[in-house]
């Protein structure tokens, strides 16, 4: 009977959360600029396009009729609904030039240039070594598939999965059928987020193995989050590298 490790990627694999930092600096640098002493301070501007970025996961995308969820236009868009929603508090109408520059920044976090450079330094020596006892690595990303299918290729340059495929969202079902051709085997998700990489995993009967990462759905939850980890299912670990170092307790 083989192991099989069906991992996530952003801020798994690779480092996902910076490479929105600078567009949302920027963004508040470019509000403050033009609202000037009625601009709120920089950390209510920030902690406000973090409020709305987590809400419009959820709200409908006028042009796709479906909801935004981890689509690439959630992003650029929510930098520019940032300052329209402070442009309506201090009574400012909205400069339509601002509008396009702020979604031209939003954009910039998915310049496919750093996706290389965000690999952690422990992914591909813990994939070859899962291969080399014979197990089978397996990759599973939530996201648009334009952003998602390049960093894919960033990683997977030398064929390391054996199945991959991108998802709008990870639900029981998805990580059923991820098993096709090797139920006999031992499943494991591997992932940064408990509540969306390893809790359905449990329900379609896979261990898991939970590396955290403060993200920005996660931000201040992380130790309330570990208190409602099932151990008897679950690993946690510090960093990538300890599933190599504890691959015995497995």
């Amino acid at each position: 009977m083989k192991k099989v490790f069906v991992f996530d990627l952003d801020d798994t694999l690779m480092t996902n959360v910076h490479d929105y930092a600078q567009s949302i600096l920027d963004m508040a640098r470019i509000i403050i600029e033009q609202l000037g002493a009625k601009a709120p301070h920089v950390s209510a501007v920030i902690a406000l396009e973090e409020e709305i970025d987590k809400r419009r996961v959820h709200e409908i995308n006028p042009i796709t009729g479906h909801k935004f969820l981890y689509s690439m236009e959630r992003f650029p868009g929510t930098m520019v609904q940032t300052y329209r929603e402070i442009c309506q508090r201090v009574r400012v109408e909205p400069d339509k030039l601002v509008e396009k520059e702020l979604y031209k920044i939003g954009m910039q976090a998915f310049d496919p240039a750093r996706y290389k450079g965000n690999i952690f330094p422990e992914a591909i020596p813990t994939i070859y070594f899962l291969d080399s006892q014979g197990d089978t690595p397996m990759l599973l990303s939530k996201g648009d598939q334009r952003v998602q299918s390049k960093k894919f290729s960033a990683i997977s340059a030398g064929n390391n999965f054996f199945r991959a495929r991108i998802v709008d969202d990870k639900t029981p079902q998805v990580f059923k059928e991820m098993k096709r051709g090797y139920e006999n085997d031992v499943f494991y998700s591997v992932g940064n987020d408990y509540e969306k990489d390893i809790v359905p995993a449990l329900e379609a009967g896979y261990k898991g193995i939970l590396i955290p990462a403060e993200t920005w759905e996660v931000i201040g939850r992380t130790d309330q989050i570990l208190a409602k980890v099932d151990r008897s299912k679950c690993f946690v670990f510090n960093c990538l590298g300890e599933l190599k170092e504890r691959y015995g307790e497995l």
